[in-house]
């Protein structure tokens, strides 16, 4: 008989998240007269459809009636100090004795305790792992901690700005740019390529001669095909090979 009741049991499952986002907002402000899809939305800031799934866990565990109006236990569950007094009291009136004295431990396996629901509540897996979780969660009945901000982000560099009017133009680099899709414009690993020789022209011993200095900067992320691929781009259009 013992077995039956366990098995026609539907078992409350939560999310931590969810949980923790339900502690945090009725600490601050207090339950409505009845809570509806739409209160708890607007309490927690969530859609309705969010929502729906979290009232019937809300009745399961006796936060509120089958009418939403919150009970006792709900206004104690908004304070730190009788918080675990209401996890007992959900444990006690939520689980059957078999499972509690089994597994009384917070740090229990929860894949063991999941098991054990898939076998007594017909869950499949991931139901099962869901309420073995938030059953856990009720055992360690640990105090709410402090909800982390956001890191700021680090402040942009300012960009040089160009009076009105002004021709000024950025300065050209002195060397020779060659365009790649792996090319990046800053931080980037350079590299020298200095052609030997130009291409073979007679040239006048009192003219002026030609040395051309070339710069590469290759992307960190380029794979060694990419790179093998610039250097023979160069050599293509540079030296004809």
């Amino acid at each position: 008989m013992a077995d039956e009741v366990i098995e026609q049991k539907k078992f409350p499952y939560m999310s931590l998240t969810a949980w923790a986002k339900l502690r945090r907002t009725y600490q601050k402000v207090a339950w409505p007269s009845k809570v509806t899809n739409n209160s708890l939305a607007s309490a927690l800031d969530w859609s309705e459809k969010a929502v729906q799934n979290i009232m019937p866990q809300l009745r399961n565990i006796g936060l509120i009636d089958v009418a939403g109006v919150p009970t006792d236990l709900a206004h104690d569950f908004r304070f730190e100090d009788s918080y675990p007094a209401v996890c007992e009291k959900i444990i006690a009136d939520t689980y059957p004795l078999e499972l509690r004295e089994v597994f009384s431990d917070p740090n229990s396996d929860p894949v063991k305790v999941a098991q054990w629901f898939m076998r007594h509540s017909k869950s499949g897996e991931a139901s099962a792992k869901a309420q073995a979780k938030f059953y856990l969660n009720l055992l360690a009945a640990e105090p709410l901690k402090d909800e982390e901000k956001p890191k700021p982000s680090a402040p942009r560099k300012p960009r040089a700005k160009v009076a009105p009017g002004s021709d000024a133009k950025p300065a050209k680099a002195s060397t020779t740019a060659i365009d790649s899709p792996v090319l990046s414009q800053t931080e980037h690993a350079s590299t020298e390529a200095h052609p030997t020789h130009a291409p073979a022209k007679p040239r006048h011993q009192d003219g002026p001669s030609l040395h051309i200095d070339m710069q590469v900067h290759i992307d960190p992320a380029a794979t060694p095909e990419q790179i093998d691929s610039i250097f023979a781009s160069m050599a293509k259009h540079l030296y004809g090979r």
